[in-house]
C-alpha cells in the first residue's frame, strides 16, 4: 500500500469521523478505505486485556491503551454495551461534541490498524454548525492530535508523531474526490456548487463557489440518519435503533433487509421502509429545499444517507434546474477527499 509520494514527507491518514462509522484511508485506493464502526467504551487496562485471544480479527477486537486508560473500539465496545456517542457533553465554559470527545482514540486505533509510526500527517472533517463552532472544534482536535504520541494497540506498543492536522468542514472532501474522479468531465473549479451530506447525526449543506468555501452560507442541521434508524425502530418490538445490526439491515438491498432483535422473532424490513423512507425523505428535502442557495447549479449528495436517499433526491434536484451527482461512493468519499486534500497541502509544503 502506498502512503504518499512525497519523499521525507510524514506519513498521510485521513479519518472521516462518522457518528455511525469511523471511515479512514491512507491511500486513494477504493477498496482501502477501513470502516470501523464509531462505538467507544473507556474501560480499565485489566478489563479491556481479559478474554484475549489470539489470532483475532482486529475490526472486531479492537482496543487501545494511552495514558494509564484503555478503550475498546468498535464492535468490542458495542458488545460491552456502547453506543455511538451522540449528542454533545458540556461543561461550564464550553460545548463539546461526543465526536470531537472520542476523536483522539479513534485516530489512534487507524493508527494502529494499518501499524503507522513515525511523523504523521492527519486529514480531518467536522460538521459545520457555525463558524464559532467549527472554529472551536477544530481547535481541541489541533489541540489532541498535533503532538508525538505513545500509546499500545492490542498489546503493540507504537510511536507516533504527529506535525500537521487538518480540519475541513464534513462534505467538502466528497467534492474534492467528485472532482478528482470526475477526470475533466465535470469541472467543479468553475461552478457554484451545493454538497448534501447526508450523515448520522448531521446533514451537512455547504455552499462552495467555484472551489471557495461560503462561509455565510453553509450549515449544518442536527437531523440525520439517526432519526431515521429511530422511526425504523419504533416500529420493532425490542428494535433498538443504535443497534449495528439494525443499521446494517436498513443498508442491505432489497429482498435481504431482515432484522432479529433480542428475544423475538425476525422482521423483513421491506414491509415497514419504503413508507417510512418516502415519509423521511419529504422532510428532508423541505430542510434541503429551503436552504438551496439561488446561485447553486450543481449539487453532490453524499454521505452515509446519500446512496439511500438518492433515488428519492436526483428527481427533485432536477426539477429544480440543478443537477444532482451522487458522490461514488458515498460513504467513503469524505474520507478519499480529505486523503487527496492532504495529498496536496504535503506537495505545496514540498514546492511540487
Amino acid at each position: 500500500m502506498t502512503y504518499n509520494k512525497f519523499a521525507g514527507s510524514p506519513t498521510l491518514l485521513s479519518v472521516d469521523l462518522g457518528r455511525t462509522s469511523t471511515k479512514t484511508c491512507i491511500s486513494s485506493e477504493l477498496e482501502e478505505v477501513v470502516i470501523i464502526p464509531a462505538n467507544v467504551a473507556p474501560m480499565s487496562v485489566e478489563q479491556v486485556r481479559q478474554g484475549r485471544f489470539e489470532g483475532g480479527a482486529p475490526l472486531l477486537d479492537l482496543w487501545v491503551e494511552y495514558h494509564g486508560r484503555a478503550y475498546a473500539i468498535g464492535h468490542l465496545a458495542a458488545d460491552f454495551g456502547a453506543g455511538l456517542g451522540m449528542g454533545f457533553t458540556s461543561d461550564s465554559q464550553v460545548k463539546t461534541s461526543r465526536k470531537v470527545e472520542d476523536a483522539l482514540v479513534k485516530t489512534f486505533a487507524c493508527i494502529g490498524y494499518f501499524d503507522l509510526s513515525g511523523d504523521l500527517a492527519v486529514s480531518l472533517g467536522l460538521p459545520y454548525l457555525s463558524q464559532e463552532q467549527f472554529d472551536t472544534e477544530k481547535r481541541q482536535l489541533v489541540a489532541q492530535l498535533q503532538a508525538p504520541h505513545a500509546l499500545s494497540y492490542r498489546g503493540r506498543s507504537l510511536t507516533v508523531n504527529i506535525t500537521k492536522v487538518w480540519v475541513m468542514p464534513e462534505g467538502f472532501g466528497s467534492l474534492v474526490w467528485c472532482h478528482k474522479m470526475a477526470e475533466k468531465r465535470v469541472d467543479f473549479t468553475n461552478l457554484h456548487v451545493g454538497v448534501i451530506d447526508i450523515g448520522h447525526q448531521t446533514t451537512d449543506m455547504l455552499k462552495v463557489d467555484k472551489f471557495h468555501f461560503a462561509r455565510g452560507t453553509s450549515r449544518s442541521e442536527e437531523f440525520g440518519m439517526s432519526q431515521f434508524y429511530d422511526q425504523v425502530a419504533a416500529q420493532i418490538k425490542g428494535a433498538n435503533s443504535e443497534d449495528l445490526t439494525l443499521i446494517e439491515a436498513v443498508h442491505q438491498p432489497e429482498g435481504k433487509r431482515f432484522y432479529r432483535p433480542r428475544g423475538e422473532r425476525p422482521m423483513d424490513l421491506d414491509e415497514i421502509l419504503p413508507r417510512l423512507r418516502e415519509i423521511f425523505a419529504k422532510e428532508l428535502w423541505e430542510r434541503v429545499r429551503q436552504w438551496l442557495p439561488s446561485q447553486v447549479s450543481d449539487v453532490i449528495i453524499t454521505g452515509g444517507g446519500g446512496g439511500f436517499f438518492w433515488d428519492d433526491f436526483s428527481p427533485l434536484l432536477r426539477e429544480y434546474g440543478l443537477m444532482p451527482h451522487l458522490a461514488n461512493p458515498s460513504r467513503t468519499a469524505n474520507a478519499l477527499g480529505q486523503y487527496v486534500y492532504g495529498q496536496v497541502q504535503l506537495s505545496k509544503d514540498k514546492g511540487a
